[in-house]
């Protein structure tokens, strides 16, 4: 297995259209060229190849975990795969991929329960990676997160400022720039009752506040850098809240897309 004297990190973190809802079959091969993934929980002492469902047994118990009831995952097909390759394809630098995302979370739980246990992860991809002589080159945090805010009627400054406040704390473990994933729809055309009381397109407004505040968010502040939406693929939809991979192959390749960009563009 190939692996660079100089690799990039991306910790791909939120909640659960970071996890992946999609297909895993029909997510694109990820050559080891491109990335590997480190599997902080369950393979501690390897880098291994990126595979779809990504972050596969990536979970602890109190802490970021995406398995259902039964103890069986919830990941089912990312946009991590095609990140990484449109990434390698337009910079030729090798990504080291870091899961740390759970679904039905909002930004104040993971303040309280989640944001220690993805800080944890990352210093544990770094010291493997001292460990083995491999230079670190850029460390970024990847976020898709929002649709548990909008559920809950947050407000766009608490957002704002939640958010802020978690990078804030990944900036201390080495993570340089936030590249954001905004969230999409409430899908109010096939669930028009949306079953908690309020209308589908109340429900749906309450989201566009949060990606509101999410293109404030990039735009007003340096370490935020927009990546992406799943504003767009609301006909990609497969329930209330998720997506075929088709939309999340479109989103990855547009995240890694803006990620090159930045990192051609810093020299």
């Amino acid at each position: 297995m190939n692996i660079n004297n100089i690799v990039d990190i991306a910790v791909f973190a939120g909640q659960s259209n970071m996890s992946g809802r999609g297909n895993a079959a029909e997510a694109p091969y990820c050559g080891t060229d491109a990335g590997l993934e480190y599997k902080a929980v369950s393979n501690p002492a390897a880098l291994v190849p990126i595979t779809e469902p990504f972050g596969l047994n990536e979970d602890k118990a109190g802490a970021i975990d995406d398995r259902d009831g039964s103890g069986g995952t919830k990941r089912r097909g990312s946009l991590v795969s095609c990140a990484v390759n449109e990434y390698y394809r337009l910079t030729k630098r090798q990504t080291v991929a870091v899961s740390a995302s759970v679904g039905g979370t909002s930004t104040e739980e993971w303040k309280k329960y989640y944001i220690s246990d993805a800080a944890a992860r990352l210093d544990m991809a770094v010291s493997f990676l001292n460990s083995i002589n491999v230079s670190i080159g850029h460390i970024f945090v990847v976020w898709c997160q929002g649709e548990t805010d909008g559920d809950l009627n947050v407000s766009a400054d608490r957002y704002i400022k939640n958010t802020i406040e978690l990078f804030e704390e990944l900036k201390k473990h080495g993570a340089e720039k936030c590249f954001l994933i905004q969230t999409g729809h409430f899908n109010y055309i096939d669930y028009p009752d949306s079953g908690v009381g309020i209308s589908a397109l109340e429900h749906d407004r309450r989201y566009g506040v949060i990606r509101a505040a999410q293109e404030e968010l990039c735009a007003c502040n340096k370490d935020f850098i927009l990546a992406g939406s799943f504003k767009g693929h609301i006909k990609n939809m497969i329930d209330e809240f998720h997506y075929n991979q088709t939309a999340y192959n479109e989103v990855g390749k547009n995240a890694g897309r803006i990620i090159a960009e930045f990192v051609n563009g810093s020299g």
